[in-house]
Formats: structure tokens, C-alpha cells, sequence
């Protein structure tokens, strides 16, 4: 049995030899063939190829070197990148951490975002950083020029510090005196009472009245304005103007004659305001209109207006005045009055040596204040001659003089009075020119009547002729016309007659009046008493316009001319 089972096995290996062997020979003969093609293939590669020269041969083998020392870079780099590889845990620890990062700087990636426009801005900055670089350099300059300049500057002096006592405000007196001094300029001016000033003006303009008076015969205003006595009127509300009486004599007759031949026409009025009626009277000779048959009449004494043109040339900027001061004369604002103005000459005043020494000009004059016990010093004081004023206010306290004081700073000082002065005493010989006023009668007088007759005899041609063209409806031309008439027929009554009048009485009065004479103050400085100037006036060229019950009542302007309030400490 087991003998059997074995020559199986034997028959079984046999049979696998068998056939591994017809197996070698099949791979045996494949690999002859394959052999026998890879060499027939190879023969035809190497027909091909063509012949390669020494040169092309050392070519190839540089270029094999290039390619085995990149292969050797390449096999480096690989082995580095290998070696940098990252773990995914770390990868991921990474990422986490670059989430923070960005959540955290989340305001600095907004900024970062728009990085043309950051660019932009830093191009700004680096011309504006050269411009200032620019205007340092020139500042540097600049402060070496002025170190320079500083080097060669004299060390400033430093004073001793000055003693000042402490105030005591209070309002001066009603009653008392003020005596003004200026300190300007380091020196120091005694302007005094401001009354001295402006009367010594309205002198100086009384005495030149010839070359100074209004007197061009084609005016037509108001050339003369009344002097006010102390006598009361006759309501008892104030004080009438001066009178004087003229009594008509033969030699009067004679020497006014020419009057005579002034012819003029004027409007009588009747009724009760508002509806008063105008009727023009008979034509008459001026002798007989001023005097009416009567030998003597009373006539308001008046002065003569000046021109203020003339007054302004004749004072020039400041040309006239005393020793130590410059007179400005001009118009008050838009009113018929002039005002004084002062200006300190260099050479004027006092310095301080000057007014500190024994009996000098300044402690003279506070001896003479003295006398008057209400005098009181105040003083104007320029920021240059704070000094001064205490130096000199010590000066004048040494007489026991009260003094206030106030800052001040300009060339020119309008001195307001503190005590206003309601009367005075003029020379009336001296103050009105017979001759000069009879010249201007003459004159100006001739040509306001002839401008009075021409008002009055031509006044509905000159009413018409003042109708706008653009007022085309018949009713309303009317209405302008009655309306304008019924205005300059009033103002003609009102003004342009008794301006007439007034020229050839003022001339009058002027034969008459003599000596001194008590007249009331009518303003006060720094405007100029007893001095008017001429201010024109034309008839209304059209009627008065309706009031309009929609505008705005204007205030009362505050009052002026008042004196002034004096705080003394």
C-alpha cells in the first residue's frame, strides 16, 4: 500500500518536471526571439545615429555634469523639504494660532487693507515734513539775524518798581472845577479848563469873520442864527433871544435906500393847522417890509454863519493853537455847530525834571487851583507815560488837589466839560463887524429875495415839473401835485421868508448893539459856542411819504451834551 502511495508521487514529479521543463524551453525560445528584435532594433538606432566630433562629445559631457550636480541639488532640496515638513498637529496648532493673530489684529488688517491710499498719505506727509524742514531753516535764519542783532542791543534798564497807592473810587462833585492834564508822550500837558479853549477859538474865529464868513450869494439856507439873552420869554420856558432897537432916522433912509429896490413876494397864511391856506401878497420894497411904515422896530441880534470850508483851511491840520497844544477844527457831525479837537506839540509840555523843580510852570498853576475850592485835576494818561502821571500826580496831591485819572491813547482829546457854564459875557463891538454884515446883507441878500420871488411866482410850473414820469394816471399826478404844493408852499412860509428877512435885520441889529453883553452858553465843549456854519437847503422835491404803520419806531437817541462824570480815587 505505502509502496504504491510512493510510486504515485514519483509519477506525480515526473509529470511536474515535465512540465516545468516545456516551460524553460517555451521562455528560452521567447528570449531568443525578443534578443534577436532588440538586437535587430539596436542596429537600426545605431545606423541612425550620426557620427558625433570631438567637440560635440565634450559638450555632452559637460552638460552630463551640469545634470548629475542639479540632480544632486535637487536630491538635497528634497531632502530638505522632507526634513521641514510640517506635522498636522503642528500644522494645526498653526492655524489656530494665525485665526488669533487675526482676530486680535483685526483693527491693524482694516488699516493695512487699502495700502495704496496709506502710501499716498505717506507721500503727504514726506512733502509737508519738507516744507516745514524749509520754513525751519528760513526761521533759523531769521533767529540768528535777530541773535545778531540782539548782541549788539544795549542792556534795557531795569527801573526801580513804583509805589502806587490803592484807589478810593467816588463820583466828583457836581460843583467842582476840573482841571484836565495830559500825559503823553512822557511828558505832561496842562490842558486846564476846557472852557479857556473853546472860547479862545470862537474868538480867533470872531476876529478873522471877513475871510471866514459864508458869503457866496447863490446860498439859500439859513445865514444867520440869534444870540439868547438871560431875559425869560414870554411863556416863561426858557430864555429870549437878544433884542435891540432900531429907529428909522432920515440919514437911515439914505444910506438903506438900495433896500428899497429889493423887491420881494411872499405867502400870507390863514387858517388853523392842518388847513392852512396860502395866498401870495403884494409885491414890496425890503425897507418897507422890515419897517412897515413904523420909525423904529425891534430886531433880534444874530450873528452871521461862517463857511466851513474856509474855517478848515484856515486851521489847517492842526496849524493854529498855543505853545503847547495844535487846534482841529471841524463840523460836529452832520449839525450846523463846530468842535475843537487837541493835539500835543512834542516841543510843548513838561518833562519830568521840568515839572519837578521848585516853583516850575506845573506847581505854579497848582498853586493857582488851589484858590477855587472845588478844583480837582483829572488826567488822560498814554500808555507810554504811566510814569510820568504818577510822578506828577504826586506833584499836584501835594497841594491837596483831588485827582482822578483814565487811560487814554491817540494824537487828538475831546475835552467834555464836567460843570456846564450857563452864562457869559461877551464884547458885542468886537464880536459883530457892522461894516462886514452890512456887505453880506448886500449881497447874499439881494440874491435870496430874488430866489424868494422866483419860489413863490413860479411855484406851480416848479410843482409840475417835479411830477415823475412814471406817474401816468391823472388822479395820482393830482394828488402829487396838490400834495407838493400844499408842502412847499408851508416850507416857503416857514423858512425861505424869514431866512430873507433875517439877512437884512441881522445887519440891523448889528448898528445897534453895544458893549458887553450877558448871553447864555448854547453848547458846551468840546463843541464851540456862540459859532454856527452855513448849511444849505433846498424846497421839498416831493410830498412826504405816508408813515408806515408796519416799520419799527425808532428810538430816541441818547442825549448829548451832558456833562461829564468824573470818578476821583
Amino acid at each position: 500500500m505505502a509502496k504504491a502511495r510512493k510510486a504515485d508521487e514519483e509519477k506525480s514529479m515526473d509529470s511536474l518536471m515535465d512540465a516545468m521543463t516545456n516551460v524553460v524551453g517555451f521562455l528560452l525560445l521567447i528570449l531568443i526571439v525578443s534578443s534577436l528584435g532588440i538586437s535587430e532594433a539596436v542596429r537600426k538606432v545605431i545606423a541612425n545615429i550620426q557620427p558625433v566630433t570631438e567637440q560635440e562629445l565634450q559638450t555632452l559631457k559637460a552638460t552630463r555634469e551640469n545634470t548629475l550636480e542639479n540632480l544632486q541639488k535637487l536630491q538635497q532640496l528634497q531632502t530638505q523639504l522632507d526634513q521641514s515638513k510640517v506635522d498636522p498637529k503642528d500644522a494645526e496648532h498653526l492655524s489656530i494660532q494665525l485665526e488669533e493673530f487675526e482676530k486680535n489684529n483685526k483693527e491693524l488688517l482694516d488699516k493695512t487693507s487699502d495700502i495704496d491710499a496709506w502710501r499716498k498719505k505717506v507721500e503727504e506727509e514726506e512733502a509737508r515734513q519738507k516744507a516745514n524742514e524749509e520754513k525751519v531753516n528760513l526761521a533759523s535764519t531769521e533767529l540768528a539775524k535777530l541773535k545778531a542783532i540782539l548782541d549788539q542791543t544795549p542792556q534795557r534798564e531795569v527801573k526801580d518798581a513804583q509805589v502806587v497807592k490803592m484807589p478810593n473810587p467816588r463820583i466828583a462833585p457836581a460843583e467842582a472845577v476840573a482841571y484836565y492834564v495830559v500825559c503823553t508822550g512822557k511828558r505832561v500837558y496842562f490842558v486846564g479848563d476846557p472852557y479857556e479853549h473853546v472860547f479862545r477859538v470862537r474868538d480867533v474865529l470872531d476876529q478873522n469873520f471877513a475871510s471866514l464868513a459864508f458869503s457866496d450869494p447863490k446860498g439859500m439856507g439859513s445865514f444867520a442864527f440869534p444870540l439868547i439873552g438871560t431875559r425869560q420869554n414870554e411863556a416863561r420856558t426858557g430864555f429870549a433871544p437878544l433884542d435891540e432897537t432900531v429907529r428909522v432916522t432920515s440919514r437911515m433912509e439914505k444910506d438903506y435906500a438900495p433896500w428899497e429896490a429889493v423887491k420881494i413876494v411872499e405867502f400870507q397864511r390863514a387858517g388853523a393847522d392842518p388847513n392852512f391856506t396860502y395866498t401870495a401878497a403884494p409885491e414890496k420894497g425890503m425897507w418897507t417890509r422890515l419897517f412897515g411904515g413904523q420909525d423904529r422896530r425891534d430886531f433880534t441880534v444874530r450873528k452871521f454863519r461862517l463857511d466851513e470850508a474856509k474855517v478848515k483851511a484856515y486851521f489847517g491840520d492842526g496849524a493854529k493853537g498855543p505853545k503847547d497844544f495844535k487846534y482841529f477844527v471841524e463840523r460836529s457831525g452832520t449839525s450846523d455847530r463846530l468842535k475843537l479837537s487837541l493835539g500835543f506839540k512834542p516841543e510843548g509840555g513838561w518833562s519830568v525834571e521840568q515839572f519837578r523843580a521848585t516853583n516850575s510852570e506845573f506847581q505854579n498853576l497848582c498853586k493857582q487851583a488851589t484858590v477855587n475850592r472845588g478844583a480837582l485835576f483829572y488826567y488822560y494818561v498814554a500808555p507810554d507815560s504811566f510814569d510820568v502821571y504818577l510822578q506828577a500826580r504826586e506833584v499836584s496831591e501835594a497841594f491837596a488837589i483831588p485827582a482822578g485819572w483814565t487811560t487814554w491813547k491817540g494824537e487828538r482829546l475831546d475835552l467834555k466839560a464836567m460843570a456846564f457854564r450857563q452864562t457869559v459875557r461877551i464884547n458885542l463891538d468886537t464880536t459883530i463887524p457892522v461894516a462886514e454884515y452890512r456887505k453880506i446883507a448886500d449881497a447874499a441878500g439881494a440874491s435870496m429875495a430874488a430866489q424868494l420871488v422866483d419860489e413863490v411866482n413860479n411855484l406851480d410850473a416848479k410843482v409840475t415839473a417835479a411830477v415823475p414820469k412814471e406817474i401816468t394816471d391823472a388822479a395820482e399826478k393830482q394828488k402829487f401835485i396838490d400834495q407838493l404844493t400844499a408842502e412847499r408852499k408851508a416850507w416857503i412860509f416857514s423858512n425861505l421868508q424869514p431866512w430873507t428877512r433875517e439877512i437884512y435885520e441881522t445887519a440891523l441889529a448889528a448898528t445897534e448893539v453895544r458893549g458887553e453883553k450877558e448871553i447864555q452858553i448854547d453848547v458846551h465843549p468840546p463843541e464851540i459856542p456862540h459859532v454856527r456854519i452855513f448849511v444849505g437847503s433846498r424846497p421839498p422835491a416831493k410830498p412826504t411819504p405816508p408813515p408806515d404803520p408796519n416799520a419799527a419806531k425808532k428810538k430816541a437817541p441818547p442825549p448829548t451834551g451832558g456833562p461829564a462824570r468824573l470818578i476821583l480815587d
